[in-house]
């Protein structure tokens, strides 16, 4: 059957097209070099250079088989060694008497033992009454530095809220009464009935995770609806 051949060339590109292409042709015109009026000095020129490229050809098949070989036997080698190597890693990185200068040198990453203490909120919520319903206030409240962002600072769990109920704000915070612990805005406070049509004042401060506290917030004032 005669070799595939490509649209731009009658030679194939393929090499292994280009092989059984070049034996049909050799192997055709060799046979009666009269029918294609062809000498025996090219004929011959024909036979030496496709046992060459035979011999070649030949050789370079069998070094991409090995080399095949070869790559499937490393990367099977190397799967091999480095489920040993985390086996091993992980042991010594569980043993405590294992020291962290030994773990740098063996190229271990060496762990932080530490943590970052948990500051004393030194900042305070800001916040803004961002809808109202028959008593009831919903707060809407951020950090004072960052006021666009919903986060809360490093460390803080949650923000405590205080309502003293009062035409003019009490100017000290042990007239306030607590109503919530916030760890999500906007946070929903609810009015006793005697509270409708009557002033509300919020005040806001940060608690964090060991509970401490930090500074008040300025004092938020809203209307309670009595309907």
């Amino acid at each position: 059957m005669a070799a595939t051949r490509t649209k731009t060339s009658f030679i194939p590109q393929a090499e292994g097209n280009f092989d059984a292409f070049a034996r049909q042709f050799v192997n055709q015109v060799a046979s009666d070099p009269a029918e294609y009026e062809m000498s025996a000095e090219r004929v011959k020129a024909l036979q030496t250079q496709l046992a060459e490229w035979d011999k070649k050809y030949a050789a370079a098949v069998k070094a991409r088989d090995a080399a095949k070989a070869a790559t499937e036997s490393k990367d099977e080698a190397r799967q091999q060694l480095e489920e040993t190597v985390r086996s091993v890693a992980k042991l010594i990185q569980a043993n405590d008497e294992i020291s962290n200068a030994a773990r740098d040198a063996a190229g271990l990453p060496v762990h932080k033992t530490t943590r970052t203490p948990v500051p004393v909120p030194h900042t305070f919520p800001t916040g803004t009454v961002i809808g109202t319903d028959r008593l009831e206030l919903t707060l809407m409240y951020s950090d004072v530095a960052t006021p666009t962002r919903k986060a809360k600072p490093y460390g803080v769990r949650g923000c405590e809220v205080y309502v003293a109920v009062a035409d003019t704000p009490p100017t000290d915070p042990e007239d306030y009464r607590f109503v919530a612990f916030s760890t999500r805005t906007p946070e929903l406070i609810r009015f006793k009935s005697d509270d409708g049509g009557n002033t509300a004042n919020i005040l806001l401060r940060w608690v964090n995770t060991k509970g401490e506290t930090g500074p008040w917030s300025q004092v938020i004032s809203a209307t309670v609806p009595a309907v």
